[in-house]
């Protein structure tokens, strides 16, 4: 009988242990900036909720993405969902910055027209737009996205991008992911609120870019105010959660990647020319920069 209960208690104990993790260290170290690796555990639902009134949030590993979040945009076609196991997804995620006539040589300034032309290029060829949250729920647990998935990102909050991107990419059925910088949420030229509002309600996603878009390599000992305060700001302005961050300037180390777990985020996105994302690049995704002095042949060389 002594033998029995032992059994039994072992067998309790390594059913508690059989939760689900992030991958381990030595799984895409190849892909993995200065060594770091998400340490997650627990569970999480990706979805847009009230924020909550805290500063210490633990990232977690078992994400889901509620479907029921996002509504259905001006044109809606569906999409070819294939299976796609868990460490490793391919998907261009693309990084514009103002979509305006600006200067003509320019790379930050993509004019209306250019980019009405490319969203069209991706629409006719069947490319469906997912957000950051939905590539990191499949990159991390594995699952079904669209055959030919595209996410498209804006850095800065720049007002032309609901101005000129936003009815654009409406009308193409898009959505997109705007990152911000906290002080200038309430700023002119740049989005507002009620601006983001109407985005996040069309199936957009929030992410930060930090309260004062400096090179956070310079300025470790201001990150808790950097990224979390940042995070706790938007939520509590924009009633989503916030749970990817850009390195301004694409520039980062091992100790912010810490500090972004810590402080609850699921992702980061920075620079790069790969479509390619792993569980060791969850926080360092490779983005794609779009020029304002790229034809749209250009434009199709980026994409895989």
């Amino acid at each position: 009988m002594k033998k029995l209960i032992l059994a039994f208690g072992v067998l309790l104990l390594l059913m508690s242990a059989c939760t689900l993790q992030a991958p381990s260290s030595n799984m895409g170290d190849a892909q993995t900036p200065f060594g770091v690796n998400p340490t997650l555990e627990g569970t999480a639902t990706l979805t847009e909720v009230a924020p909550t009134a805290t500063s210490t949030v633990s990232p977690t590993s078992t994400l889901t993405a509620s479907a029921s979040s996002t509504p259905t945009p001006d044109f809606s076609p569906t999409p070819t969902l294939v299976y796609n196991p868990a460490g490793e997804v391919v998907a261009p995620i693309l990084l514009y910055f103002h979509i305006a006539d600006g200067d003509s040589a320019s790379r930050y300034y993509v004019s209306p027209e250019n980019f009405r032309a490319q969203m069209a290029y991706l629409r006719d060829q069947n490319y469906t737009t997912i957000t950051i949250s939905e590539l990191t729920v499949v990159l991390i647990n594995g699952g079904e996205l669209p055959a030919r998935p595209v996410v498209i990102t804006f850095d800065d909050g720049d007002a032309s991008i609901y101005e000129n991107a936003f009815p654009i990419m409406q009308e193409m059925g898009f959505v997109g992911v705007v990152y911000l910088t906290g002080n200038r949420l309430y700023s002119d030229g740049f989005l507002t609120p009620e601006q983001l509002a109407e985005m996040t309600a069309a199936g957009w996603q929030v992410g930060s870019q930090g309260m004062t878009h400096q090179d956070l390599t310079t300025q470790h000992e201001n990150l808790r105010y950097e990224l979390l305060q940042s995070r706790l700001d938007f939520e509590d302005a924009l009633g989503v959660r916030v749970t990817t961050f850009a390195y301004p300037y694409g520039t980062m180390d091992g100790a912010i990647a810490d500090k972004l777990q810590e402080f609850g985020y699921y992702s980061a996105v920075g620079l790069g020319e790969s479509s390619k994302h792993t569980w060791g690049s969850l926080y360092y995704l490779s983005r794609i920069e779009v020029q304002g002095i790229f034809s749209i042949d250009d434009f199709t060389d980026l994409l895989p």
